[in-house]
């Protein structure tokens, strides 16, 4: 993917701290507030993580929900996400831990425009899940993603397969009529996973 998913909420996030700077400068400032929003704001996130487990039927492999979990608690996500988030804008001080400052980053951040925390979390925690999945020895399960997806945008799916000739078979998906997918090779098996896996990715836009 050319393009990251979460570019355009990215963009709308920082602005929106640059707009509000002064109040994500006090984070820094004031260790008793940092303390209060780090503790909310974290909650705040673990709960976007479950949503986004849920929504995608992570859960259903519970090693695979509690990897998802750690991948976006690790100190090295974190650290890419500070680089995102600019926060070298801010000069903090050496004793200012990155995670609290995070989880306090992203208390504002909600409290500002839930519906834009909502957002970026969401394509944010898509994009580098797809990432994590490379560097891992976990398949991720396209069907269930892209059925997903596809039931919160309430379209009718339908599955078409069958024989072309001898030793050569297709797969279709159709989408409210529309064929979308089209794949064609030797196992109607390996074909649906390969379709399933476009249409996530076609779902994604």
């Amino acid at each position: 993917m050319a393009k990251k998913l979460y570019a355009v909420p990215l963009k709308n996030v920082l602005e929106l701290v640059k707009e509000h700077k002064s109040l994500f400068r006090r984070l820094d400032r004031d260790k008793k507030l940092l303390e209060y929003y780090k503790l909310l704001g974290k909650s705040y996130y673990l709960l976007e993580i479950e949503k986004f487990i849920k929504f995608y039927k992570i859960d259903k492999d519970t090693t695979y929900a509690i990897k998802t979990i750690e991948s976006f608690n690790s100190k090295l996500f974190l650290e890419e996400l500070s680089l995102r988030l600019n926060f070298s804008q801010f000069e903090l001080e050496s004793e200012v831990l990155l995670k609290d400052f995070f989880y306090g980053y992203l208390y504002l951040l909600h409290d500002l425009n839930k519906e834009l925390f909502e957002d970026f979390l969401a394509k944010l925690f898509i994009h580098y899940h797809l990432a994590f999945k490379q560097n891992s020895n976990i398949n991720i399960n396209f069907k269930e993603m892209a059925l997903a997806l596809a039931k919160s945008r309430k379209v009718i799916l339908k599955e078409s397969f069958g024989e072309i000739e001898k030793g050569k078979v297709f797969f279709k998906i159709i989408e409210d009529g529309e064929i979308v997918v089209n794949k064609e090779g030797k196992s109607i098996k390996t074909l649906r996973k390969q379709a399933y896996r476009e249409y996530f990715y076609f779902l994604l836009g």
